[in-house]
Formats: C-alpha cells, sequence, structure tokens
C-alpha cells in the first residue's frame, strides 16, 4: 500500500496518460494534489455546481464532479477549479 501522498501523485499520473491520449492541441489541464484542477484553453463554463462543473472547449466537453468545487479564477481562457475533483469526463463533439 502507497502513503495517501504517493496515491494522489499515482492518481494525476494515471489522469495525465488518460488525456496524453486524446485530443489535446486545444486545450490543456494540469492536476495537483488535493484535487484542484488548472485548465488553458476554455471557451466556455456550463452548468456548475460544488458537485459538477461543465468546461466547453473547441470540439470537447469536459465534465468534471467531485466535492465542494468552485471556480476560483477565469481569464482569458484559463480556469482554476478548487475543491476535490474525482472525475472527469470528456465528450468528443465531432462524432
Amino acid at each position: 500500500h502507497f502513503p495517501p501522498v504517493l496515491r494522489i501523485y499515482y492518481s494525476m499520473q494515471l489522469i495525465g496518460e488518460i488525456f496524453k491520449n486524446t485530443d489535446t492541441a486545444l486545450w490543456r489541464c494540469t492536476f495537483v494534489p488535493g484535487g484542484e484542477g488548472y485548465f488553458e484553453g476554455v471557451k466556455a463554463v456550463g452548468d456548475f455546481s460544488d458537485t459538477q462543473i461543465v468546461l466547453y472547449y473547441p470540439h470537447t466537453t469536459i465534465e468534471l464532479e467531485g466535492e465542494r468545487l468552485s471556480i476560483d479564477k477565469y481569464c482569458d481562457g484559463d480556469l482554476r477549479v478548487k475543491g476535490k475533483i474525482r472525475a472527469i469526463r470528456t465528450i468528443d463533439e465531432r462524432r
């Protein structure tokens, strides 16, 4: 068993590998231990609550699920989400 900090690190690495295999030429995201996330290239924010945030990119929608989610900063397409992001779902709009 790994200590909690290493589990978070390896979970974030897994998420990074998943996103590496998608079309991220128009957007980028970074996750930090504790569950926060930084997103680049956001065109619009859809529905949001403390458990779900929807982000729109060209040809892609990202749905974030978690706990105590909030939008901390949003400027020029860069967005910071605070709280604990637990799940991420991407939807390719080109299909």
